[in-house]
């Protein structure tokens, strides 16, 4: 037998090893975010480091979308007001050029899907203004506007009592000697007869513009008497 076959038949013989397997140990190693540091982590090494000061929650300084969108609403609505002013007036108020001219353009919109986008760009636009000496100047042209409509409702029902009583003639004759009582009674049996006979209401209108000049004069003279009346004082 020659030595290729003894060494053949050892090899058959001889039991199979597996060989050793070496077995690292796996690393853990924990995420870290600068941003929000874990209050322990370990190295690569197995070494443990404790963060003794971990960084403290905050709140978020972002206001919350129900509060946003209150304040949206609340410009949208004074930006209402100002689409409401006339261009004379708008002329008055002291607001940037850029946000006039949008509130002019809101003016000429017809449609409804265009005049709600026109009023949210209004409303961003009044977000990088001061709001507040709109606000005063707005009140104030709207109790102007609520004085002339008291005045107006009065003069209306001064008319009516007048139609339906001659003797405020009289009163208003004492209010006011300058008063053409003859005219004025004129102008009632007129305005009567075309309620009567449903004609155009032209002496019922004058009798209107007559009163209103009365209570304009009544207005005048008031300073007047007030400035006689500081006059006598001193």
């Amino acid at each position: 037998m020659d030595l290729c076959s003894i060494g053949m038949i050892a090899a058959k013989h001889t039991p199979y090893r597996t060989p050793y397997l070496i077995r690292r140990p796996i690393e853990t190693i924990m995420p870290f975010h600068a941003s929000k540091p874990p209050s322990h982590f370990q190295t690569r090494q197995g070494q443990e480091v404790v963060n003794a000061e971990p960084e403290p929650k905050t709140e978020s300084r972002r206001p919350s979308k129900t509060k946003a969108k209150g304040e949206m609403d609340a410009l949208q609505e004074l930006g209402k007001r100002l689409v409401g002013v006339s261009n004379e007036r708008l002329k008055k108020l002291d607001i940037p050029e850029i946000l006039a001219d949008a509130v002019r353009e809101a003016k000429r919109i017809s449609s409804f899907g265009a005049l709600r986008r026109q009023m949210q760009y209004i409303g961003k636009l009044m977000r990088d203004v001061d709001i507040e000496p709109i606000q005063e100047m707005l009140d104030e042209l709207d109790g102007v506007s609520n004085k002339a409509n008291a005045r107006f409702h009065a003069l209306e029902k001064q008319r009516e009592k007048l139609l339906a009583d001659e003797s405020v003639i009289t009163t208003l004759k004492n209010e006011h000697p300058d008063l053409d009582v003859s005219a004025l009674r004129t102008l009632r049996r007129n305005a009567l007869k075309e309620q009567a006979e449903q004609k155009p209401p032209k002496a019922y209108r004058a009798i209107f513009q007559l009163l209103k000049s009365l209570q304009e004069a009544s207005a005048a003279a008031e300073p007047a008497l007030e400035d006689e009346g500081e006059d006598s004082e001193s």
